[in-house]
């Protein structure tokens, strides 16, 4: 089962309080988690190492691409499944040259986004494969 309970305010505080570290985390896992429920589109998301060694190699390029590519096929992968698509490309552009002028406030929702895009990701993958958290109907845990 994905997890699908990703939410801003916790993801925010662990950013900060590791300095950012638990951004690369997020990459590796959204990496992971959309080549899981992504696996029959014949693409790859490249994940952490690749992610590190080609941003540094085109000095931060790489990662503007890779979240564009993640955003796209996250979004194909919703609208393929009847799922409402979620953060746009666009908008992470707008963002990412744009964002200043709201003081940060537009990056903060777009990186609330990406949590929900890849949320609802991976709830759709654990829909469609059965692996969901609730208990099914008439389920009773067994007395210890």
């Amino acid at each position: 089962m994905l997890p699908t309970n990703r939410g801003f305010w916790l993801t925010l505080i662990l950013s900060i309080v590791t300095l950012g570290i638990y951004q690369w985390y997020l990459v590796y896992a959204f990496a992971r988690e959309t080549n899981i429920a992504c696996r029959r589109d014949g693409q790859n998301t490249t994940g952490l190492f690749l992610f590190i060694i080609l941003t540094i190699i085109t000095f931060g390029i790489y990662s503007i691409v890779w979240y564009c590519k993640w955003i796209s096929r996250c979004n194909t992968y919703l609208a393929v499944n009847g799922q409402p698509q979620g953060l746009q490309v666009s908008t992470y552009l707008l963002s990412l040259f744009f964002g200043w002028l709201t003081l940060g406030i537009f990056n903060l929702v777009v990186f609330c986004k990406m949590l929900y895009l890849q949320n609802a990701v991976n709830n759709t993958y654990n829909n469609i494969t059965g692996c969901t958290s609730e208990a099914p109907a008439g389920y009773a845990p067994a007395a210890v």
